[in-house]
């Protein structure tokens, strides 16, 4: 059997990563091995396939309940379009699920104060009164109401559902983000919560009198005799949807009048920083219809607010609507990507992006073993975790979505066998229970040492590698020291530039001591890698299995000293690197470039893609292949995580990060990569894209 580049070169790797180890080098496969279908001359990566058709990036009909709505300003209530992005973050606030209260919809208030967050365009300045339906809990009730924390009024209500105008600034409300806060003076028990009030509407308007509330804000249209659902337009009515478009996004509807009289269709487009865009322009007759193709690749990666409005006479309007209204992207190149018979995923707590080597120079920690399995196979950075603990990580990958299957059902209902080995507590009972085999050293009792891991694994390979597998493998290097790690440190050392004149700084040697010890729990990491490569070509199953070597979470290294606890949502303990070695696909020695983005959820998918199977619908996750193997840019994607009060969201190249709604901060990692300019105050439109994103995926 003809031996792989990277496996002919693993002995010499493996012995150097040791750092004097004793395990011993791989041993010739044995005698009768079974041979990989794949022979040297099909190495290479064949020609992707071009599809025929554009995908879907975004259902913009299917995604209403994201969208902001306009009348003359912003409308706000829970019967309307964007309520969840203006009452929540991530997926909490105090605002309660919309019910029924008399003849209205409302959201009852757990707790005293609550307030709303929401955006104003460009006809900001304009409005100069808010109207707001409120229904409190009792008699009696007094209510403050700030806009932008600014005091607007103190009011007794009505008993019952009552509406109340108030006046707004003389200037309006400037383009950008803007508060509606309530605080009531007593609550009151309705089941089993504390509430002071209902909320049913806030809209903002300017001189004249606003047109009604609809009953609905999406329904049928029927034109030319073809009835279909869209997005309605009247009496005047802006959709607002803040989104990054993909790489060759158009912007795709069907401008529809049903009777009365023509309409124009609008299409703006507003970025940070410039001039709000009108796109297309198209007036459309009754009883017509006329396509309306919007090429958004100029905004590819930047936020945008992207305005679908109409204009006309109030009846016309009443009879338009939107059909079909989608961002479409091209069709992602896909080419023959085999699958394997066996999937090996090793979960590392503590593998930073930024400190494993993968082709990249700088000062980086010594990864020999991961770096050849990236220079043949393919590697990503900055890939989502999930969280601020290696729990959330192997959950996000695990099990990707609540009401679905996990992982580990998955491929086994793809006819693989499935195994469990791990020396890291933060794997529940829970996620490792449907693995149909499980060895947990922690919960064992015994030593939870990666080196009895892979005496396990050999084991386990003896007994089982003759069905085809699928092995999941934590381990909790670097997360956990090692003890003693002095010698290791010391060579780390050695290997350091001399100290510079910043060394005098105490908290600047403190830190430069944790990165030496750092990258020598990440050396150590990657030697077990290697002694895993090793171990499969001696059981003759190396070029039948797809390794995959992945981060569940960071690690932070604090500038005052000390590992960072997990207390702390910050870039280097939620982006983890990923790692992917296909038998199949091994490269012929040009490296593949290094992707950036994904999230652990989308690597679920990638899985289940690489065992030849589709990944299970609820998923939220994305087949990273294209990607990862053609070099092609994913699409943007949101991810956000959760610690406490503290919430951190990424899209594209953007990271929002805050404790409480009142402190969000927004970073451009593309431009500035170490996250050290905030950007919030100029940046509205990213804000909100950033803020919506945390409700479009878990």
């Amino acid at each position: 059997m003809s031996r792989p580049s990277f496996l002919r070169a693993l002995p010499c790797v493996v012995l150097l990563a040791g750092f004097g180890c004793a395990d011993p080098p791989p041993l010739p496969s044995a005698p009768g091995a079974r041979a990989s279908a794949t022979t040297d001359a099909g190495l290479l990566p064949s020609a992707p396939t071009l599809p025929s058709v554009p995908e879907p990036f975004l259902d913009l009909l299917a995604a209403a309940d994201r969208a902001h709505v306009r009348r003359e300003g912003p409308v706000l209530a829970p019967t309307a379009p964007g309520w969840g992005r203006v009452s929540q973050l991530a997926d909490r606030g105090p605002w309660l699920a919309p019910k029924v209260a008399g003849d209205q919809t409302v959201s009852w208030l757990e707790g005293i104060g609550g307030t709303l967050f929401f955006p104003v365009g460009a006809g900001g300045p304009s409005l100069r009164t808010v109207e707001i339906a409120l229904r409190p809990i009792a008699r009696g009730q007094v209510v403050s109401v700030f806009v932008d924390e600014e005091p607007v009024t103190t009011m007794r209500l009505e008993a019952g559902a009552s509406t109340y105008a108030l006046a707004l600034p003389m200037d309006g409300l400037a383009p950008g983000e803007h508060s509606l806060r309530f605080w009531f003076r007593f609550t009151r028990y309705q089941g089993k919560r504390r509430v002071p009030a209902a909320f049913a509407s806030a809209r903002f308007f300017g001189a004249d009198e606003p047109a009604p509330l609809p009953e609905t804000w999406i329904g049928p249209l029927e034109v030319g005799g073809v009835r279909a659902e869209a997005l309605l337009a009247g009496p005047p009515t802006g959709w607002s949807y803040y989104l990054l478009p993909p790489s060759g996004g158009r912007l795709f509807a069907r401008a529809a009048v049903a009777s009365g009289g023509p309409v124009d269709f609008v299409v703006r487009v507003a970025a940070d920083g410039e001039e709000v865009a009108e796109l297309r322009r198209v007036s459309v007759q009754p009883g017509t219809s006329t396509e309306i193709d919007v090429d958004l690749s100029a905004y590819r990666g930047r936020p945008v607010r992207l305005d679908l409005d109409t204009e006309g006479a109030a009846g016309p309007i009443g009879a338009a609507g939107w059909i079909e209204p989608a961002i479409l992207m091209p069709g992602r190149l896909r080419g023959e990507v085999p699958p394997v018979r066996n999937v090996i995923v090793w979960m590392v707590d503590g593998l930073r992006s930024d400190r494993i080597g993968l082709g990249r120079g700088g000062d980086r920690a010594a990864t020999p073993n991961l770096d050849l399995l990236a220079g043949e196979g393919v590697a990503a950075v900055d890939v989502w975790s999930g969280g601020a603990s290696a729990a959330d990580g192997h959950a996000r990958l695990l099990r990707p979505a609540p009401d679905g299957p996990s992982l580990p059902e998955a491929m086994a209902g793809g006819g693989r066998r499935t195994g469990f080995l791990s020396s890291s507590s933060a794997v529940s009972e829970a996620l490792s229970a449907p693995f149909q085999t499980r060895l947990d050293l922690v919960r064992s009792g015994e030593a939870a040492e990666t080196r009895v891991v892979l005496r396990e694994l050999d084991t386990w390979l003896d007994v089982r590698k003759r069905q085809p597998f699928f092995l999941y493998i934590a381990t909790a290097d670097p997360r956990v020291p090692l003890s003693p790690a002095e010698g290791y440190q010391r060579l780390y050392e050695r290997s350091r530039p001399p100290r510079g004149a910043d060394d005098a700084d105490p908290a600047h040697e403190k830190r430069r001591e944790l990165l030496i010890a750092y990258d020598a729990e990440l050396s150590a990491a990657d030697y077990w890698i290697g002694q895993l490569v090793a171990l499969l070509q001696r059981h003759g199953v190396a070029d039948d299995t797809a390794i995959i070597v992945a981060g569940s979470v960071g690690q932070e290294l604090r500038e005052n000293g000390g590992l960072g606890d997990g207390h702390a949502l910050v870039p280097e303990i939620f982006q983890v690197p990923i790692v992917v070695w296909h038998p199949g696909r091994r490269n012929g020695g040009t490296p593949r470039p290094v992707a950036r983005g994904g999230d652990l959820a989308d690597l679920a998918s990638t899985v289940v893609v690489l065992a030849g199977g589709r990944p299970p619908p609820e998923w939220p996750g994305i087949d990273l292949v294209p990607a990862l193997f053609h070099g092609l840019p994913l699409p943007p994607q949101p991810s956000h995580a959760r610690l406490g009060n503290q919430v951190a969201a990424r899209f594209g190249g953007w990271l929002l990060r805050g404790a409480g709604n009142r402190e969000m901060r927004l970073w451009n990692l593309r431009d500035d990569p170490a996250a050290r300019e905030d950007v919030s105050a100029r940046s509205p439109i990213a804000l909100r894209t950033l803020r919506d994103s945390m409700l479009d995926r878990p």
